[in-house]
C-alpha cells in the first residue's frame, strides 16, 4: 500500500469516528487587545515572544516596516506597558522578521533586527540584552559582532547549526540576486563575534527569500535550514538544506518533496500527527497553501487537500498550538486577502475551520502578517498575537481554563564545557521534548525548541502540550549535546523546568 493511500485511509477512518463522537470544547477566545494595551497600529510585520527582563513573564516585540518597533513588557496582570524607548529598541527603520536568542549564554534573550526595504542603506542590528527584572535594556553591538548585513533581510532565524553551544544567525534575503547569509557565532567570553560562513556551508540561496527556520527534519540531531521563497507571479521553489554535521549542508529540496513552488512567505514546523517528527505547513501568497507530512526521515508527502487546509488566499502567518487541550495541534493562518483561518484539529489530521465562531478573529478587511501562540497570562492555555498592516494588532486570550496541559522549559548547561564534542546553548534551542503516557511508550507528541517559525514570527522557548488531566506522564528531553533527561510521573496543570 502506498503512503498516500495509507494517509487517506487514516483520515477517512478518523472522520467516520468523529461523526459518532463530537468532542466537547469551550468557546475560549476573547479579544483583550484594548485592555492589554498592545494594539499597535504600525506597518506591522513580525511578532517575537520572549521573557526579556527575566521576571518569568512573556513579553512582546513587534517589528514594523517603517515607524518605531514596539516592546511591550508584561505586567503580570493581563496588561503590558510600552517600554520601547526605555529599553533602547526604538528602531524607526524598516524591520521585518526580528528574532530573540541568547547569543552569549548569559540567560538573557538578545535581539537581532532584520532590516529590509532600503538596500545598502539600512543594516541589520544585534542588540545585547543587559536587562534586570522590571528594567529592560539593550545595547547595540552590531559593529563589533560583524552581523550588520545590508541586504534586504525579510526574516532572520537563530540556531546552533554546528552544535558548539553558541547560537548562529541565518538571514533570509529578498530581491534580485540577493544571497542569504549564515553567520557562525565565534564569541568568546564578553567578546561578541560572528563570521560569515555562507559559502563554505553551502546555504547561500539566491532566490527571493521571505523567511527561514532551523528545524531538524530528518531526526539526526543536526538542525537543518528551510527557506520560504517566492517571486511574483510564477512563484519559486522553497529550499531545504540538510545539515551534514561537518559545518556544511546539502540541497535536499527535490528528494524531500518539500520544494513547494508557489509564492511562499512562511512555513510553520510542528509534530502535527504526534508521531515524533516535524511536519510542515507552507503558507503561500500566490497558490494554495501546502501541508506536508514527514515520514521521520525528512521525506514529505503533500496532504493539503486531505486535511482541508489548502486555502487559496494570500497566505502569510501560520502558527500551531493545541488550543483546546485535546492532544492535537490546531492551526491559525493569517491571510492578506480573505478571512484568516482557525483550523481545529479534530484528530487524525482532520481539520475544520472554526474561525466564524469568533468573528473578531477573521480580520476580513485587514492585512494580517505574522502570528504566534503563547501563554502570556501563565494559566496554561495558548493565547494568540496577530500582527496587522496599518491596523491595530490583536491579542486573543484563551479562556479554556482547565488543567489539561503540561508546559516544559529546557535549560542548557553544557555551553561552556569545551571537553564535550557537542554542546547545548543555554536557551536549549534545538532541544526535542517528548511526552509519553506514564509507564508506556505511547507518545503524546514531540516539540522542538525553535526561534523563527512561520512568517516573521517567533514562539516562546517554553513548549506546551494538551493532555488528559486525569493521567500522569513521562518526559524525555534530548539536548543538542546528546544528553537525555528523563522525568516520570508528571502531573498535568504545571510547568516543568528541565536542566540539562
Amino acid at each position: 500500500m502506498t503512503r498516500a493511500r495509507t494517509v487517506a485511509g487514516i483520515l477517512l477512518s478518523f472522520a467516520m469516528l468523529l461523526l459518532l463522537a463530537a468532542p466537547s470544547w469551550a468557546d475560549p477566545f476573547v479579544d483583550v487587545t484594548k485592555s492589554a494595551g498592545v494594539g499597535d497600529k504600525g506597518r506591522g510585520k513580525g511578532i517575537a515572544w520572549a521573557d526579556v527582563d527575566g521576571d518569568g513573564l512573556l513579553d512582546i516585540y513587534v517589528s514594523n516596516k517603517g515607524g518605531d518597533n514596539r516592546l511591550y513588557l508584561n505586567n503580570g496582570d493581563g496588561t503590558f506597558r510600552d517600554v520601547t524607548v526605555e529599553a533602547g529598541v526604538q528602531d524607526a527603520g524598516f524591520c521585518m522578521g526580528s528574532v530573540f536568542g541568547d547569543v552569549n549564554n548569559d540567560g538573557k534573550p538578545d535581539l537581532y533586527l532584520a532590516k529590509g526595504g532600503r538596500y545598502e542603506i539600512e543594516a541589520n542590528r544585534l542588540l545585547l540584552n543587559v536587562s534586570t527584572p522590571g528594567h529592560p535594556k539593550f545595547i547595540d553591538v552590531t559593529e563589533k559582532a560583524g552581523v550588520g548585513c545590508k541586504e534586504f533581510t525579510y526574516g532572520a532565524a537563530m540556531g546552533d547549526y554546528n552544535r558548539d553551544g553558541k547560537l548562529d544567525i541565518y538571514c533570509a534575503n529578498y530581491g534580485v540576486g540577493a544571497k542569504n547569509v549564515l553567520y557562525r557565532n565565534d564569541s568568546e567570553g564578553d567578546e561578541i563575534k560572528f563570521t560569515d560562513v555562507t559559502d563554505e556551508a553551502g546555504v547561500g540561496d539566491r532566490s527571493w527569500s521571505w523567511s527561514a527556520a532551523f528545524a531538524d527534519v530528518n531526526g539526526d540531531g543536526w538542525p537543518d535550514i528551510y527557506v520560504s521563497n517566492g517571486r511574483y507571479p510564477a512563484g519559486e521553489p522553497n529550499r531545504l538544506y540538510i545539515n551534514n554535521g561537518d559545518g556544511t549542508f546539502r540541497d535536499a529540496t527535490k528528494e524531500s518533496g518539500l520544494g513547494d513552488s508557489n509564492w511562499a512567505l512562511g512555513t510553520a514546523f510542528a509534530d502535527a500527527d504526534n508521531d515524533g517528527d516535524l511536519d510542515a505547513y507552507v503558507s503561500n501568497y500566490v497558490g494554495r497553501n501546502g501541508f506536508y507530512l514527514n515520514d521521520g526521515q525528512g521525506i514529505f508527502t503533500d496532504i493539503s487537500k486531505e486535511t482541508g487546509t489548502d486555502s487559496d488566499g494570500w497566505g502569510k502567518g501560520p502558527t500551531f498550538a493545541d488550543i483546546d487541550h485535546d492532544g492535537d495541534l490546531d492551526l491559525y493562518e493569517g491571510d492578506c486577502k480573505f478571512s484568516n483561518q482557525l483550523y481545529r484539529n479534530l484528530g487524525g489530521l482532520h481539520f475544520v475551520d472554526v474561525v466564524k465562531t469568533y468573528p473578531f478573529m477573521m480580520l476580513e478587511t485587514v492585512r494580517s502578517k505574522g502570528a504566534a501562540f503563547a501563554d502570556f497570562d501563565g494559566d496554561g492555555d495558548m493565547d494568540l498575537y496577530v500582527v496587522n498592516w496599518e491596523m491595530a494588532n490583536r491579542l486573543y486570550r484563551n479562556d479554556q481554563n482547565d488543567s489539561n496541559w503540561i508546559k516544559v522549559e529546557a535549560v542548557g548547561t553544557s555551553y561552556d564545557d569545551p571537553s564535550l564534542p557537542f554542546r547545548s546553548t543555554r536557551d536549549a534551542i534545538g532541544a526535542k521534548v517528548y511526552l509519553y503516557e506514564s509507564g508506556t511508550r505511547n507518545l503524546v507528541g514531540m516539540r522542538e525548541v525553535m526561534t523563527a517559525n512561520g512568517f516573521c514570527s517567533q514562539p516562546p522557548k517554553e513548549v506546551h502540550f494538551g493532555v488528559d488531566g486525569t493521567k500522569t506522564y513521562d518526559l524525555e528531553v534530548w539536548f543538542p549535546s546528546g544528553k537525555k533527561v528523563v522525568l516520570t510521573g508528571l502531573v498535568p496543570g504545571k510547568k516543568y523546568v528541565v536542566e540539562e
